[in-house]
């Protein structure tokens, strides 16, 4: 059976093609937009009207003359009326939220220090998206949390071992709380969009987060891979060598006592002179461990996120040269492997990405951030 299309479909499409043509900083006319989507002339001149109505959108000066026609107004992000609340419970010891405009940067930034290492109290996170909610003021059209560990499609937190999380309905919370809508992702899933969107990411590409533990995730065509129980990316504790040290997990040799900042900080901290080597090393086994995946689903792009003194030159050499000499074959150019340079706020401004793809389809934001 064939659903019926539904004109209302379309026009969220549209508006959801236009906005991520001049997302995050292009500026392009109307002509342009028609350009580069086959959209007609009305339906172009109406939806970005539109778009411009719910503060989406904004016109700026005249562009360049194209030919002998008069030159088009440009149009671009509006970054002055609507705003966005993202929260990043992803490192330790604090949480960090923020107030974010349309182009996912972020205006206000608070933090809150964890008195119990990584475990967090939902109620701390409700005052915290509480307290940016109040530093927003009015324009507030969407909030977004990102969470380490496997997150339904629905906003679920099935499980998160870092914040002592199991089966915590977040997202219907959140809403049932402020009334607004709410996205609640994995943090690796985030900090891809952000790199996707706001770095050098491809439609097709492999994230590692190197953090306290190691996540990854994959986009294909711009999707996201989830598996079959949301699980997708959580290959911190497969097991890289069954005598290797015990993991907190129960089994030995997992990818995460290797690879995880935490680790190689202890093991720099002991044996400092051999800190080059203990890199070269990490880097060595994440290139094996990455290898049949990436062949598998035929990615060129790797990126690596985590903190500087840790995902250098050292690691990244080490795990490209890997991952390229055990999948190299007669038919697939090589991959590449970098590093995601977007910061300490890659995974708050891509969780304010994974917002804008859930609401710039609805229709009288403006209007309904106002009420």
């Amino acid at each position: 059976m064939y659903a019926k299309s539904n004109p209302s479909d379309a026009r969220a499409n549209n508006r959801r093609l236009l906005f991520r043509l001049l997302f995050p900083d292009r500026q392009l006319s109307r002509a342009d937009l028609c350009k580069e989507t086959g959209l007609s002339r009305a339906t172009a001149t109406d939806v970005t009207g539109e778009m411009i109505d719910d503060g989406l959108l904004r016109e700026l000066g005249s562009g360049k003359r194209d030919g002998r026609g008069k030159p088009g107004t440009l149009l671009a992000i509006d970054t002055d009326v609507l705003r966005l609340v993202c929260i990043d419970l992803s490192r330790p010891y604090v949480m960090t939220g923020a107030v974010m405009d349309l182009r996912a940067r972020i205006v206000e930034r608070r933090e809150r220090v964890l008195d119990d290492g990584d475990r967090v109290d939902l109620d701390d996170v409700l005052s915290l998206v509480g307290q940016m909610i109040r530093l927003a003021g009015s324009g507030l059209v969407g909030i977004g949390v990102a969470v380490p560990g496997v997150v339904s499609g629905a906003g679920r937190v099935i499980s998160s071992s870092n914040l002592g999380w199991d089966d915590v309905e977040l997202r219907d919370m959140l809403e049932g709380e402020f009334s607004l809508p709410v996205r609640v992702d994995n943090d690796a899933n985030a900090a891809l969009l952000a790199d996707r969107f706001l770095g050098h990411g491809n439609p097709n590409c492999l994230l590692v987060q190197i953090t306290r533990g190691i996540g990854a995730s994959v986009l294909l065509n711009d999707e996201f891979v989830d598996g079959d129980d949301h699980a997708a990316g959580e290959i911190g504790h497969v097991v890289i060598d069954p005598n290797g040290p015990a993991c907190t997990c129960g089994k030995r040799g997992c990818l995460e006592t290797y690879v995880s900042a935490i680790a190689l900080r202890d093991r720099i901290r002991r044996d400092p002179n051999r800190r080059a080597d203990i890199l070269a090393e990490a880097g060595a086994r994440l290139g094996g461990a990455l290898a049949m995946p990436a062949s598998l689903l035929n990615l060129h792009d790797i990126a690596v996120y985590g903190p500087p003194d840790i995902v250098g030159e050292t690691l990244l050499n080490a795990c490209d040269e890997t991952v390229n000499s055990l999948s190299r074959n007669d038919y697939q150019s090589g991959m590449r492997v970098r590093r995601c340079e977007l910061g300490d706020d890659a995974t708050l401004r891509g969780q304010a990405v994974s917002v804008l793809r859930e609401i710039v389809g609805r229709r009288g934001l403006s209007a309904a951030a106002s009420s």
